[in-house]
């Protein structure tokens, strides 16, 4: 009798594998596991290969896979919904760190982006970001201990810009960058992260600063991780940045008032023809700006101007250069980097001794 029982198993087993529009396994109600079900068994789901349910009361709902954790430990990694609630949400939760990586070719995997407290505060993405907006909260109820900020223009000056391309100059950093929580990395992770740094050799340069350089002047906008790494908050330099151009009109304003109560005490026949040169008077953007090694200043001047210059000023007003504007009209003077050092700058078009206008550049070696 055991020996038919036994042999009617193995028919129905065959019949199964023989027949894929037929449940491979089904177990309902109290089990509720379902795996390649078949639609005509199960009109309510017909895509489902596999369902999980979990113990919530909305549908089986708080469904987890779990990895590598004993029934003592919990829900340490698990992929699924959080909690019990029906919350049709995906849930990655590592419980000290979550970590996304990418194939490398027959290399092991590259750490693409990861959270982990015990490296950093902050998400950490090793890789460019293309989006379309970013968005950083800045509510006023979200802040305390608000002040202005003042005198930033001196300071801004210290900052240098420069031009630099992303090298592969951390021969150790593989062990240091891919480790979670400090562990050593295999000799092929090693060789993946090479090959992704001599990759960036490849790319066209980019402009920024030096991390060194900045906390020299605004500490608080330097952050060092736990391998001595600065990160600099750019977003951080915007509100600086305004404030140097607020101190910037300011200081022109100034010289702008001195220079119209000079021409007061001109006479009259003077003084009307330095206003209507200063009306006609034009001074354009340099370009290109930021700059390396030449630049061109365009300007426009009325025939009756008798004299004109442009000077190039540092940002604490000393003079460094004055070049003759001779053209009359739209005309031009080209500027060379030769004894000028990286750094902002201030270029003035003065007519007839009047002001006509100044603008800031940048030149970067």
């Amino acid at each position: 009798m055991k020996k038919i029982l036994l042999l009617a198993a193995l028919i129905c087993l065959l019949v199964n594998i023989t027949n894929p529009m037929q449940a491979q396994l089904i177990i309902r109600n109290s089990g509720h596991a379902e795996i390649g079900v078949n639609p005509a068994a199960n009109d309510a789901d017909t895509v489902t290969t596999l369902k999980l349910f979990g113990d919530g009361e909305d549908n089986a709902a708080g469904a987890r896979l779990t990895f590598g954790n004993i029934p003592s430990a919990g829900n340490n990694v698990a992929i699924g919904e959080k909690g019990n609630g029906d919350s049709d949400q995906l849930w990655l939760h590592g419980k000290s760190g979550t970590y996304l990586t990418k194939g490398a070719g027959t290399a092991a995997d590259d750490t693409v982006a990861y959270f982990d407290p015990s490296r950093s505060s902050s998400f950490t993405l090793n890789s460019d970001v293309t989006t379309h907006g970013v968005f950083i909260q800045s509510d006023e109820r979200l802040k305390e201990d608000i002040e202005p900020i003042e005198d930033v223009l001196n300071a801004l000056t210290v900052l240098s810009p420069v031009s630099y391309r992303l090298t592969s100059h951390l021969k150790g950093a593989p062990s240091v960058m891919m480790a979670a929580n400090g562990g050593a990395v295999s000799n092929r992770e090693r060789r993946a992260m090479d090959a992704y740094y001599r990759s960036l050799e490849q790319e066209s340069g980019r402009y920024g600063f030096l991390a060194q350089n900045v906390k020299e002047v605004f500490p608080e906008l330097v952050h060092t991780d736990m391998d001595g790494y600065m990160s600099v908050d750019y977003i951080g330099l915007i509100p600086i940045l305004v404030q140097s151009i607020n101190e910037l009109r300011a200081q022109l304003a100034e010289v702008k008032g001195e220079q119209a109560a000079s021409s007061m005490m001109q006479s009259p026949q003077q003084s009307g023809q330095i206003e209507a040169n200063l009306h006609a008077a034009k001074l354009y953007q340099n370009a290109p700006n930021p700059w390396s090694s030449e630049t061109v200043i365009r300007y426009s001047l009325p025939q009756s101007v008798a004299q004109a210059m442009i000077y190039i000023y540092d940002m604490q007003g000393k003079q460094l250069k004055s070049i003759p504007a001779q053209g009359r009209g739209e005309s031009q003077v080209t500027l060379t980097a030769r004894d000028l050092t990286a750094g902002m700058y201030l270029y003035a078009l003065v007519a007839d001794g009047a002001l006509i206008d100044s603008k800031q550049m940048v030149l970067t070696k």
